[in-house]
């Protein structure tokens, strides 16, 4: 992906934020969601990233770390807002595109949490309490055009679950760009 392409996507983002009823930041979601795209251009190999903007601490009884190691931030926050033109070192949300589970950002940027596993949220009961009805599968439920995995499922219901947050992904398969809020696909790109 150019910078052209990046540009043209952080501009349609703009838009479709401006309608957000998310209490988050608007240059916040539009930070992160510039700091994905350009790590996603970066990279050679497709990975996976599943990101939720707004944590807050009284969540954390929902999760579960599988692999102390993965989580880099624990100790060491970093907020994205004062990123810059920082090099990418080791704790940079960049070096997590090999974990599984989730980046936990808060509500004011700071990086607190990554490798995190996301327990609880009971897909099937969420996908019939946004969209009811009979589906082939939770990919056409939740509305996605294609089908989809495991952490796609995992971040769109967290943005139904945990009030008030933005949920970002990248697919592993595809390279494909989603963004989340309130249960619904707000934003999304190859």
């Amino acid at each position: 992906m150019n910078k052209n392409k990046i540009k043209k996507n952080i501009s349609e983002i703009k838009k479709v934020l401006e309608k957000s009823r998310v209490a988050l930041s608007p240059d916040m979601k539009i930070a992160l969601a510039e700091l994905i795209l350009n790590i996603r251009s970066r990279h050679r190999n497709k990975f996976g990233l599943f990101v939720i903007l707004g944590w807050q601490k009284k969540w954390n009884k929902s999760t579960d770390i599988s692999d102390e190691t993965q989580d880099l931030f624990k100790k060491h926050h970093m907020n994205i807002m004062k990123l810059g033109k920082r090099r990418v070192g080791r704790r940079d949300v960049s070096a997590t595109t090999n974990f599984d589970g989730a980046i936990l950002i808060d509500k004011n940027g700071n990086v607190i949490h990554s490798g995190v596993i996301i327990e609880g949220l009971r897909l099937k009961i969420i996908a019939q309490k946004i969209n009811p009805g009979r589906f082939n599968d939770l990919s056409e439920q939740f509305g996605f055009k294609e089908k989809v995995h495991a952490r796609h499922l995992s971040a769109i219901a967290s943005s139904y679950v945990f009030k008030n947050t933005a949920v970002f992904t990248v697919s592993e398969e595809s390279g494909a760009f989603h963004v989340f809020e309130n249960g619904r696909i707000i934003y999304s790109c190859n």
